[in-house]
This record gives C-alpha cells, sequence and structure tokens, in this order.
C-alpha cells in the first residue's frame, strides 16, 4: 500500500473533538473483532489514539468535505476542541483499493502540533 507524506500546514484540516483509542485486534470464534486492550505504537511503545478530522477534497472535480480519523500516538489522550484548525508532525495518508473498487485512505501521524492540549512525540511533553 502506498504512503504519502503530507505537509500538514498547508492541507487545512480541523478536528471535530472526537477522539478514540485504537484497540487491538483480537481473534475470538475464528472472528476479528477489537479487544479490550489499547494499542501502541510500535516504535515509541506510545498508546495510538484516532483524532476525527475535516478537511476539503475534490471528488468527481468537485469540492466536498471529507471526514477521516487520524491515528496518533500520544501518553495522555488528546483534547482537541471541537471544529479547531489542528496541525500534525509526520503526517501520512497511506493509499488502497477497497473490495468494491474506490480508494481508501488510512491517515497517521507522529504528533499533534496544535490544538487546545496537543500531544508531542516520544518525550509525551504536551504543548499548549
Amino acid at each position: 500500500m502506498p504512503s504519502y507524506a503530507v505537509e500538514s500546514k498547508r492541507h487545512a484540516m480541523s478536528t471535530t473533538g472526537i477522539v478514540e483509542p485504537v484497540m487491538e485486534w483480537v481473534e475470538v470464534n475464528g472472528k476479528r473483532r477489537p479487544g479490550e486492550v489499547q494499542e501502541r505504537d510500535a516504535d515509541t511503545g506510545m498508546p495510538l489514539w484516532q483524532v476525527e478530522v475535516i478537511y476539503k477534497s475534490e471528488s468527481w472535480g468537485r469540492e466536498v468535505t471529507a471526514t477521516a480519523m487520524v491515528t496518533v500516538g500520544a501518553i495522555d489522550r488528546p483534547t482537541p476542541g471541537e471544529f479547531e484548525r489542528v496541525t500534525f508532525t509526520g503526517l501520512r495518508v497511506s493509499v488502497s483499493t477497497n473490495k468494491a473498487g474506490g480508494l481508501s485512505e488510512r491517515w497517521s501521524a507522529e504528533a499533534i502540533e496544535s490544538g487546545r492540549r496537543a500531544a508531542s512525540g516520544p518525550s509525551g511533553s504536551a504543548a499548549a
């Protein structure tokens, strides 16, 4: 699956205020489902969170509003405000085709740079 770096300051995103823990997947009775344990970043060991964002995109030559979940590692739960502009450090998008033949995006970042209480990199310090 190809992965592309995105310059966060040039790609305007706003948070919806929704932040959820990323849960590890477990297999129960031959079926995969989210478990009870929060997933951690393989490199830093920090807990992973999904921050919901909205941004302007283009679909079939028409501007549309898109939503996405950006996965980011942070010691504490990020608490961005509703519809607040947000920037990320190390923002990346991975693109793949889904079963219907359409494109699917998966967003990730190393840290949140801005937000009311933004989480930062491996040191776990928070920016105000």
